[in-house]
């Protein structure tokens, strides 16, 4: 399964919206030894999304280190080919640039996308399956 930021953010912090069913999700797919996939994008996402929400680059830069250096979820470079590829599909279906590289990916590797964003759920499902935690 490929995840989305939104996801990680969510098993990351109590506050944010979707925390107990994305902490559930995780817990089973981990258990049941789901191979996640992200694009790397999502370093800088996550890193982004710490930052500016909860003001702390200190830990924004701890989870991106987690990300980079674990094994928890397999990244994938944003290669050339699937730029191109996630670019049609912001256009086509009128979906953001990086949320569309989640989408492109996930098409990519023939697998479905958990997220917890409303555009990627109902606009990504045109391309590949959609499902939240």
């Amino acid at each position: 399964m490929v995840i989305d930021a939104s996801v990680f953010m969510a098993l990351l912090y109590q506050d944010e919206p979707g925390h107990i069913i994305s902490r559930t999700w995780f817990g089973v797919a981990l258990t049941s030894g789901q191979i996640l996939s992200s694009p790397v994008i999502m370093l800088a996402e996550v890193a982004a999304a710490i930052s500016r929400s909860k003001s702390d680059s200190a830990r924004a830069g701890q989870f991106v280190q987690l990300l980079a250096n674990g094994d928890l979820i397999s990244l994938y470079p944003v290669t050339f080919g699937l730029a191109e590829r996630a670019a049609e599909i912001a256009a086509d279906y009128k979906i953001r640039g990086c949320d569309a590289v989640y989408v492109a990916l996930a098409e990519q590797l023939g697998e479905e996308l958990v997220t917890l964003d409303n555009e990627q759920l109902s606009r990504g499902t045109d391309v590949v399956t959609t499902r939240r935690p």
